[in-house]
């Protein structure tokens, strides 16, 4: 079994593209969340947050999904603009 295929095994979400024109932002939001809610159940779930637009994105949403019971860890890379790191702390405190 390839590497990728073990990882979509585990994985429940399914990959999709979707096109502008087939895109309704409110609805693909609720969808995320029930999915990521749906996913973690009672549970809690952990992430990193780098400040890029797919890691804020994916904090958003798992917020808005799980409340407290997600722990988000900020990465400071070094890579960022002066100040930068503590904006997006202060953004998702």
């Amino acid at each position: 079994m390839t590497f990728e295929k073990k990882i979509n095994k585990l994985n429940p979400m399914e990959i999709k593209e979707i096109r502008l024109e087939e895109l309704n932002a409110s609805e693909f939001i609720e969808e995320k969340i029930q999915e990521i809610s749906s996913i973690v159940g009672d549970g809690l779930a952990v992430n990193a947050l780098s400040g890029g637009v797919d890691s804020s994105s994916v904090t958003m949403l798992g917020h808005r999904a799980l409340g407290d019971r997600l722990k988000t860890y900020f990465i400071d890379s070094g890579l960022m603009r002066e100040k930068e790191p503590g904006r997006v702390v202060s953004l998702f405190n």
